[in-house]
C-alpha cells in the first residue's frame, strides 16, 4: 500500500527515519503515567516520512492518532495542558478588529475566546473534549462539539477570523482540514494557524520529545511547509512569525547539545547543572517552539 502525504494526498513521499515504539510507550509512562501501548499494538517501530512537495513530515501509520479518550486522559495527567494565554494567542489577538466574528478550531477550555470582548469581537469555539466544553461554558464562552467538516458546510464564508492553536499537528487528513478551515473564512478574512516549530533546535534534535510524538502529534510542521499549505488551498502568501526562544527552551537546547557532544551520562548531567544558568542566557540564534502562519483569503 502506497504511503500518501496527509496534506497533498500524493505518493511523492520519502522515509526520513524510524523510532522505537517501545521507547515511545516508555516516555509516556515515565513523564505522564499514561499507558499508550494500545496505539502501538503489533508495531516495533514508527516511521517518519516527508512529503517531498510541501516538506511536511508525518508519522506513519496514521492509526497512531490519539482519540478523545487520550486527550481527556492527558488533560488529567498534565494539568498545564490548556494554557490560559500563549505567545501565539497574542499574535492573532492583535489582528482582531471590533465587530469581527471569530471561530476557534480546537478551542480547549476557551481562554482565547474569553478575551475577545476586549476587542469588541464575538467568538465561537469548536471542541471535541466534553470536559473542556463544560469548563468553557462555566467561563461564559460559547463552545460546541461539532466536526469542522460539518461546520464548514453550514457556515461557509461567515467568519472574519478563523484560528487554530496547536491543532493542525494532530490531524491526519490535514489537506481536507485546511480546506474546511479556509471555507469558513469570509473573502478578505484571516486564517491563523499556530503549530510547533519543528525547524527549531528544541524539536529537531530531540526526536523522542514526548508531546511531539504519537499519539499526541501526527504531523511535524515547519515554516516552509506552512507556506506551501496556504498556496495549496488557495490562500494568499502568509505572514509567518516564529516565536523567540524562551529561557526554558534555551536551557533544553543546551542540554540536548551537551548530550550530543558527551552522551547521556552523569558527567553531562553535572556539567549541565553547573553551567546552564550561564548558557541559557547567551544570545544564541535558537528559534522558539512555536510558529504561526496568518493567511488572508
Amino acid at each position: 500500500m502506497a504511503v500518501l502525504s496527509p496534506l497533498t494526498n500524493s505518493p511523492d513521499v520519502s522515509p526520513v527515519r524510524s523510532l522505537n515504539a517501545r521507547t515511545i510507550e516508555q516516555r509516556y509512562r515515565d513523564q505522564f503515567g499514561m499507558d499508550v501501548s494500545r496505539y502501538f499494538a503489533g508495531l516495533d517501530e514508527v516511521m517518519i516520512y516527508r512529503c517531498n512537495q510541501s516538506k511536511l513530515k508525518f508519522y506513519y501509520p496514521f492509526s497512531l492518532a490519539g482519540d478523545a479518550d487520550f486527550y481527556a486522559d492527558l488533560a488529567k495527567h498534565y494539568t498545564g495542558y490548556y494554557s490560559p494565554w500563549k505567545w501565539e494567542h497574542e499574535q492573532v489577538f492583535q489582528r482582531i478588529k471590533p465587530g469581527d466574528r471569530v471561530l476557534e478550531i480546537g478551542s480547549g477550555n476557551g481562554y482565547f475566546l474569553k478575551k475577545l470582548p476586549e476587542k469588541g469581537a464575538t467568538g465561537l469555539g469548536l471542541e471535541l473534549n466534553d470536559d473542556a466544553i463544560a469548563f468553557g461554558k462555566k467561563m461564559g464562552v460559547e463552545i460546541i462539539n461539532q466536526d469542522l467538516k460539518i461546520h464548514a458546510e453550514q457556515h461557509a464564508g461567515q467568519y472574519d477570523v478563523v484560528c487554530a492553536f496547536q491543532v493542525f499537528e494532530h490531524v491526519n487528513q490535514v489537506g481536507d482540514f485546511f480546506r474546511q478551515a479556509a471555507q469558513c473564512v469570509k473573502p478578505g478574512g484571516l486564517l491563523a494557524v499556530g503549530v510547533p516549530n519543528n525547524a527549531s533546535y528544541y524539536f529537531r534534535e530531540d526526536p523522542y520529545h514526548t508531546l511531539n510524538l504519537p499519539p499526541h502529534h501526527t504531523l511535524l510542521w515547519e515554516p516552509v511547509s506552512l507556506q506551501y499549505a496556504g498556496s495549496f488551498v488557495g490562500l494568499q502568501k502568509p505572514d509567518i512569525r516564529v516565536e523567540t526562544a524562551s529561557v526554558l527552551h534555551r536551557s533544553a537546547a543546551y542540554r540536548l547539545w551537551l548530550e550530543q557532544k558527551l552522551g547521556q551520562n552523569s558527567v553531562t548531567s553535572l556539567l549541565y547543572k553547573t553551567t546552564r544558568f550561564i548558557a541559557k542566557r547567551l544570545p544564541l540564534p535558537i528559534d522558539g517552539a512555536t510558529v504561526v502562519a496568518i493567511y488572508r483569503k
